[in-house]
């Protein structure tokens, strides 16, 4: 995913901790988390495809922090 460094470095609108123990709290940790995703997990669910999706549009933050908000929980 390549993507401007201005977009990613932007603050999610909280930060978001993941079932790891991790918390991403930029657009860039987000982006990564989403790609190191397994493949039968990001594929079969909705959730991480419409967040991808945003990413790569390069969405406005609170619609991406909203959307991996979703598929995190």
């Amino acid at each position: 995913m390549s993507l401007p460094p201005a977009y990613l470095r932007q603050k999610l609108t909280q930060p978001l901790p993941t079932k790891g123990g991790t918390v991403l709290r930029t657009v860039g940790e987000a982006a990564n988390y989403v790609l190191a995703l397994p493949p039968d997990r990001a594929e079969h669910c909705n959730r991480w495809q419409h967040a991808a999706r945003l990413l790569l549009a390069q969405a406005n933050v609170a619609d991406v922090s909203r959307q991996i908000h979703l598929a995190l929980f």
